[in-house]
C-alpha cells in the first residue's frame, strides 16, 4: 500500500517537473522568436543618414533613422518607441511614408496624414501622430545639420 502511494507521488512530481519544464521551454521560445520577428521586420541602420530620438510630453519616445540613396531619395527606414500600440502604428506609418521620398517631400508629412494612414485616431491619442511628425522631421532636421556641417553629400549607402 505504502509503496503504491509513494509511486504515485513520484509519478506526480515528475509530471509537476516535466509540465514546468515544457511551460519554461514554450516561453523561452515565444521570447525568441519575438525578438526574431521584432529584429527582422525592423532593422536597425547602423550608420543612418538621418536620424532622432524624442520623448514627448506624454512620456512616449519615439526614433527615427533614414538612409538616403544617390538619388536623394530614402531608401531604408527603421523606427522604435517605447510607448503605447498607438505610438507604435503612428511611428511606423511615418517611417513608411518616409520610404522613396526626398528630405523636402518628407517635410510636407503632417500629422493629419500620418493620422489618416492608420485609419483614424481618437483625440485622446492624437498626439501620437504629432510626435510621429515631429520626430520624422527633426531626423531631416539633423541630417540638413550635418550636410551644412559637413558640405558634402551623404546619399550613397543603398544599394
Amino acid at each position: 500500500m505504502f509503496e503504491n502511494q509513494y509511486r504515485i507521488n513520484l509519478y506526480l512530481k515528475r509530471q509537476i517537473m516535466m509540465n514546468f519544464f515544457v511551460g519554461f521551454l514554450l516561453i523561452t521560445a515565444i521570447i525568441g522568436l519575438w525578438v526574431w520577428a521584432h529584429y527582422q521586420l525592423n532593422p536597425y541602420i547602423d550608420h543612418p543618414d538621418a536620424h532622432a530620438r524624442i520623448t514627448g510630453r506624454c512620456g512616449d519616445t519615439m526614433e527615427i533613422s533614414l538612409t538616403f540613396d544617390q538619388t536623394g531619395r530614402v531608401c531604408k527606414t527603421s523606427h522604435w518607441t517605447n510607448g503605447c500600440a498607438y505610438s507604435l502604428t503612428c511611428v511606423s506609418a511615418a517611417s513608411d511614408q518616409a520610404k522613396g521620398k526626398t528630405p523636402e517631400e518628407i517635410l510636407d508629412i503632417r500629422a493629419d496624414f500620418i493620422q489618416k494612414s492608420v485609419g483614424g485616431l481618437s483625440k485622446d491619442h492624437m498626439h501620437c501622430a504629432t510626435l510621429a511628425e515631429e520626430t520624422l522631421h527633426a531626423a531631416i532636421d539633423n541630417l540638413m545639420t550635418s550636410q551644412w556641417r559637413k558640405n558634402d553629400t551623404c546619399f550613397n549607402k543603398c544599394s
